[in-house]
């Protein structure tokens, strides 16, 4: 019998080297995959491709899978939803690999706001909010605007901004799952991407958004970017303060992360404060323009992590830097775009653009994939590809028209 490896799959928008990180001729490679996601995987290479609704089936697929092809040595899940579900297997099933409670330390932000803080990083005050007294009660002490954001939450899902008594009633039902509460934090938010070896930081990037990541998510008629930052005062105590929220969760065990922060200005050093860290790849188009221009494979990096590799922490080579840029259509979806255009200089053009056709009717209403147009740019400083954003958020246009719901 081959040696088992099973695959958790849900990954949408970006290319999976499966076949590059997992040998599927010397292993029996089989597949639980989320309906929607099933354009990703090497059907034809796979042992077995089992296709669900809801990832909670995979312990009873799990189960035939064991019986046919043995346990498996490894289990991969690449999304930040199924990461609880595959410790959990992994515990089910004694398969080496992140445990539930590893994980939920990067899953969980309540969990993971108290290991971090408790380790001596910063970060805004927050507590957990079981109910609107406990909400209440935070806000008196630490005063207003308050977020308030599902602890097992993503892509900026049922976030909600308090900014007095009088919006209490905005409050979601906290009864629903497990919710938190935090202190506003005004400063700038930026993210770290990059390989965390066990011990310490593999290639890395820090980036500051164009934009604000919450009021992209669930609003419309706006954009938000990313651009890479070259300016050492911030990059050396960015380095110190990933290291530093890294070893207080994944001591020994490597990961690919994503880790967000807030940089204000501080006497000496930027202030810098903890938002939240997934064991994940990016989102966007990061993965896309690692590849692309840095040279390196983010996701492939994950595979070899969750297949008991190290993966490669070679530092990245080169000066050049990045900035990826999403733009909703100006009106709420579902709607048809009806015609596109970009005005905009030859030195700012992106080197790769993705925008809707006329005709493409656009559903997604929130989140960060299938939202609208997406840009990719390389430059020589932080101030040139800033400008390059910039300016094609002025010069690029999208008309679009409502389209009724069951048309989309």
């Amino acid at each position: 019998m081959l040696p088992h490896v099973t695959v958790l799959h849900r990954v949408r928008g970006i290319e999976v080297p499966y076949l590059e990180r997992i040998d599927h001729h010397t292993n029996s490679v089989t597949y639980i995959c989320m309906r929607n996601a099933t354009d990703g995987i090497p059907a034809d290479m796979a042992a077995r491709v089992a296709i669900v609704d809801d990832m909670a089936e995979a312990a009873v697929i799990m189960r035939d899978l064991i019986h046919t092809f043995g346990t498996p040595e490894h289990l991969v899940s690449l999304s930040e939803f199924d990461q609880v579900a595959a410790a959990e297997l992994r515990a089910e099933f004694g398969i080496a690999g992140y445990e539930p409670e590893q994980i939920l330390g990067f899953r969980d932000k309540l969990v993971m706001g108290t290991r971090v803080t408790s380790a001596g990083t910063q970060a805004p005050p927050f507590a957990d909010a079981p109910d609107t007294t406990a909400v209440e009660k935070f806000a008196e002490v630490h005063g207003y605007p308050l977020i308030i954001k599902p602890r097992l939450g993503a892509a900026s899902r049922d976030i909600v901004r308090i900014d007095s008594a009088d919006d209490m009633s905005l409050v979601p039902d906290l009864t629903n799952e497990p919710y938190l509460v935090q202190l506003f934090c005004p400063d700038d938010i930026g993210a770290v991407d990059g390989v965390w070896t066990g011990t310490g930081l593999g290639p890395w990037r820090a980036s500051r958004y164009v934009g604000n990541c919450l009021d992209f998510a669930i609003t419309d008629n706006s954009s938000l970017a990313s651009v890479e930052i070259d300016d050492d005062r911030l990059n050396e105590p960015l380095a110190e303060f990933t290291t530093a929220v890294l070893a207080a969760l994944s001591p020994g065990m490597p990961t690919v992360f994503h880790l967000e922060f807030f940089a204000g200005d501080g006497a000496d050093r930027p202030r810098l404060q903890f938002l939240e860290v997934g064991a994940r790849i990016s989102g966007g188009q990061v993965t896309d323009l690692w590849r692309e221009v840095h040279g390196y494979d983010l996701v492939g990096a994950a595979i070899d992590c969750q297949m008991g590799r190290l993966p490669d922490a070679t530092p990245l080579a080169g000066d050049t830097i990045t900035a990826d840029l999403q733009i909703h259509p100006p009106i709420t979806p579902p709607c048809a775009v009806v015609h596109t255009h970009l005005d905009l200089p030859a030195e700012y053009r992106p080197y790769h653009s993705s925008v809707p056709e006329p005709g493409t009717v656009i559903t997604e209403t929130h989140g960060y994939f299938e939202i609208g147009a997406t840009f990719r740019f390389r430059g020589h400083s932080t101030a040139e590809v800033t400008e390059a954003v910039r300016r094609t958020i002025g010069g690029f246009r999208m008309d679009c028209r409502p389209v009724e719901p069951a048309h989309a």
